[in-house]
């Protein structure tokens, strides 16, 4: 599923669609910088299920890392206030 789900991001982006990024909103308007998200991380036991698969920049899912939705977003709450 996932290799599916990656193969349509790359074609939308080759064709001049640009996904938007799950995390920061912005478009994906490169196959490099195309990442897959995954909503529920899979080392806390996330899955490779479309349901659980969002395109994101790879610099946006790095920075993310194992972290929740909900703990990411505090997070960049946080370093807003910095």
């Amino acid at each position: 599923m996932m290799l599916r789900k990656i193969a349509q991001w790359k074609s939308k982006i080759e064709n001049g669609v640009y996904p938007n990024c799950f995390l920061c909103g912005k478009p994906i308007t490169k196959v490099k910088e195309l990442s897959v998200e995954h909503l529920k991380p899979k080392s806390r036991g996330g899955s490779d299920e479309d349901t659980n698969l969002y395109p994101s920049h790879k610099k946006c899912n790095f920075e993310k890392g194992n972290m929740t939705l909900a703990e990411y977003v505090s997070y960049l709450r946080q370093k807003e206030k910095e």
